[in-house]
This record gives structure tokens, sequence and C-alpha cells, in this order.
């Protein structure tokens, strides 16, 4: 069934312009257009169904912009034939009126900040922007600090954490927001601690309110100067943990575990410290290059925090047969006294989140449930955090 003569006339003509994107209000049946004069609409006059007439729109719609009927669905089916979907196309799907091509226009790779505004225009909703601020033309873009705006006002009715800790990651990159947004963004994570994680994954070393160096700082930094000169790894990361920088990363990632929401919250809080203070020793053998991977004997992940605790005891004191690094020997000659700091930076660097997974394999508990049932892991993680702070 044919469009209605009025409706044909009116779509052809503002198809007849220059229009970047096309929405329709099915329940209203208006056809909105983004064209360069600003926004135009069509009220809708359906001579069938409403149902049945949008959907002869929509075949309208799609022989006009990809030259045949059938909308996104058939056009989807040629994109995975070709296995990409061409830069010269994206523009295209946002004049089919289909949410599900927006969707794919704001996943694509090659999509450009006209684009990005365009697709804005059409959908505005968290997960769209989020896509669409993992492209860095967007981020360098103006319409990044809108898209970073609209997910910080956002982050109260976002139900789920992973989704407020990818919003925060996405937002805290630089040039998004401003120095306030950023504060009061970090003032948001005291009751909301999942944020603590976003900013220990994207400014580790430029978080708002910084404490004061560890209390040996300076004579640790005077003792290890030379060894600092010459890369020492662990000499470099002890006297970084052990600063203003360090410590406030320190102290952030200890308050990141007084309430984490999930697992996988408490799994990217764990790699974000293990990634701050990870040390790799490249003069290390095989076996010993399988444990800075956070890997067992057999080549497989950690998932016993008490395995961990007994290799770093056996690296730090050579036990075992255990490839003790030539660095880290120096390190224990200069400063001796600060063994328990070292054996610390050891634990904190090789354990990664595959420790949750005897719990997360036997439980689907969250919130305090799952913090108590994590115990045995926070402990040991929790005691190295404040082993390494003043």
């Amino acid at each position: 069934m044919p469009l209605s003569s009025e409706d044909s006339l009116r779509l052809n003509v503002l198809l007849a312009q220059k229009v970047s994107a096309i929405r329709i209000d099915e329940g209203k049946l208006i056809v909105y257009a983004l064209t360069q004069k600003g926004e135009a609409k069509i009220q809708l006059n359906p001579n069938v169904r409403n149902e049945k007439y949008i959907k002869e729109v929509k075949d309208f719609l799609s022989s006009k912009a990809l030259g045949a009927p059938g909308g996104f669905p058939m056009f989807i089916s040629r994109w995975n034939r070709m296995g990409d979907l061409r830069h010269s196309s994206l523009d295209k799907l946002l004049l089919l009126g289909e949410e599900e091509a927006v969707v794919a226009v704001v996943n694509n790779k090659n999509i450009t900040a006209d684009i990005a505004k365009s697709a804005w225009w059409a959908i505005q909703s968290a997960e769209n922007a989020r896509s669409m601020l993992s492209s860095e033309a967007v981020v360098q873009s103006e319409i990044g600090s809108e898209l970073a705006s609209f997910l910080i006002e956002f982050l109260p009715f976002e139900e789920d954490p992973l989704n407020m800790l990818i919003s925060t990651r996405l937002v805290l990159q630089a040039g998004l927001i401003s120095a306030d947004e950023v504060f009061k963004l970090w003032k948001k994570a005291k009751s909301k601690n999942t944020l603590y994680v976003g900013f220990l994954d994207v400014c580790p070393d430029d978080l708002p309110e910084p404490v004061a160096a560890h209390q040996r700082y300076q004579e640790v930094s005077d003792k290890l100067s030379e060894l600092v000169a010459a890369e020492n790894p662990y000499a470099v990361t002890l006297c970084q943990l052990l600063s203003a920088k360090g410590q406030t990363f320190l102290k952030t990632a200890e308050a990141a575990f007084k309430r984490p929401p999930n697992y996988d919250i408490v799994g990217a809080l764990i790699e974000s410290i293990r990634g701050y203070v990870f040390v790799a020793q490249p003069e290390a053998d095989q076996t010993q290059q399988q444990h800075e991977l956070g890997l067992s004997l057999q080549g497989e992940p950690q998932t016993d925090i008490n395995q961990i605790t007994a290799l770093t005891n056996d690296i730090f004191y050579e036990e075992n047969n255990i490839c003790c690094s030539d660095k880290l020997k120096a390190v224990q000659s200069a400063v001796p006294e600060l063994a328990a700091q070292l054996q610390a930076i050891l634990f904190l660097s090789r354990t990664p989140q595959t420790v949750l997974a005897p719990t997360i394999a036997n439980s689907t508990a969250v919130g305090s449930l799952m913090r108590k049932k994590l115990k045995p892991v926070f402990d040991p993680i929790l005691m190295h955090l404040r082993l390494l702070q003043a």
C-alpha cells in the first residue's frame, strides 16, 4: 500500500534538502528531520492501520537512502558480507528512522564528530553516549563535552554499577569536563564507591584531594636515588608508592573496598591496583614470568590468594628454587627496613582478578553478602595496601 499522496509529497520535498538524520515518533505519527536549517517535522496521515503505515514510511526512507526498501536489516546483511560498514554509509543509516541503525552508527569505529552530532540528535541515551565517547574523534570534538555532561547528569539514575564505572572512565578523558566537574564527580564517589575505580583507572597520579607523602619518602628516595636513576623497577615503584601521588592512590583504593556492589567492580578494582603497582622482571625465567602475569605454575590464572602470598614469600626469600631478581636484591640491600613494603609490592602486583573465581563459581551474591564471602580475599589485599601507607 503506497503512502498517502500528501505524505509522499512532503517526504519527497523534505529529502530534497540536505538531511542529516531522521527519527520517527511512532506514537504521535510524526517524522522529525535534522536539516541545515534546523529541525523539521511532518505529521503523518495514514491511510491504513498505524503499524503498517509506519513500515511503509520506513520502506520509503530506505529506498531513498539506500536504494532499496527493507531498511536496516537488509542493509546490515550486505554489511556482514562486506565484512565492515563503510564510512560513506554511516550517514545514510541515520536517514532510516530506525533505532537499531543509529546504534550501529554510534558503535562504528569510523564515526566522525559530525555524524556523532547527528546520531545524538536522533537518539539520546546513556548507552549511545558511552559508545561514541569510545571514539577519539568524538572525544576531541565539541559534541564530546555534551556527551560527557549527559553521562554525568544520568549517573544518579544509572542502575548497573559496571555502566556507572564505564561512564566514569569515559568522562574523565582529558579535556571533556572542567576541573570543577571532576571534583563534583569525585565528591559523588564518597557515596558511590564504584566511581573511585574509574578515577584509579584514568587518572591514578592526578586524583583530587591529594594526601601527604609517606613520612619516610624523602629518606627512601635519597637511599634509592642511584637505583632509580638506573631505572630499577622496584626502586622506582617503591618511591612512587611512597610519594604523595602514590599515597593518594593507595588511600583511594582502600576506600573503594568499603562497599563495592558486585564482582565486576571488585575485579576492576583489583586490576587497577595491580596495574599501578605491577613490576616486571625481564630477566626472570619462564616460570617466574608466569607468576608475573598472575599465572600458576601450570600456566593457569592464579585463583588462590593464599598461594599468591606463599609465592611472594618464596620470591622474596629465594625459597623453593624460585628465581629472585638481582634488581629486587639491590633494593632489599639498600632499604632492608622496608622488607614488608617490598613484599606488599610483590603481592599486589601478582594478585589478579581471577582470585575471585572460586567465590563467583559458588555464589551470585551482591552487596554486603558478597563482601562477606570475599573477606578472605579482601583482608590480605587491604593489609598490603595499608603496609605501604603512612
